[in-house]
């Protein structure tokens, strides 16, 4: 494997995950939502209420005040509502109907975007593509778990 060779695909996995982002944040703006308040959404909806925004920001990859930001903003159009938690000195927040609602309707539309993205391949293609997406991902896990390693050696 050449330099210029890794660079590429590196480069090119880059921009396909940049405009997917981008055609998503197109398919559910919409709704005047962005994709982070539709990530949101998705999991209260998953998992009925959610009881920890800090988890949540972990889980999404933002920061807590995105959350609560995002959190106002979906309460602002009805999507979530704020329930008197079982302790009596927290709120939960819980998915309304008009979410329930949302979440439906962009997992079918965002169905048909993931699918359209895949248009011409086979079969065994899919299957392959796959195949490489799990070693790359396991490389990284890798390389995450030996961070240290890496570094030490560099300096």
């Amino acid at each position: 494997m050449t330099d210029t060779k890794i660079f590429s695909a590196v480069n090119v996995m880059i921009q396909v995950d940049r405009m997917h982002k981008q055609l998503l944040d197109s398919t559910v703006s919409y709704i005047g939502l962005h994709r982070t308040h539709h990530r949101i959404l998705m999991h209260i909806a998953r998992n009925k209420r959610l009881n920890s925004q800090k988890s949540l920001a972990e889980h999404i990859g933002v920061t807590p005040a995105a959350i609560t930001g995002a959190l106002k903003k979906l309460e602002s159009v009805g999507y979530i509502k704020r329930v008197q938690g079982n302790d009596n000195r927290f709120n939960e927040v819980v998915i309304t109907d008009a979410g329930k609602k949302i979440v439906e309707d962009t997992r079918i539309l965002f169905l048909e975007v993931d699918t359209s993205l895949f248009d011409g391949f086979t079969d065994e293609e899919l299957d392959g593509y796959i195949t490489y997406l799990e070693k790359i991902k396991n490389n990284i896990k890798k390389q995450i778990a030996n961070s240290g390693e890496v570094r030490s050696n560099i300096t």
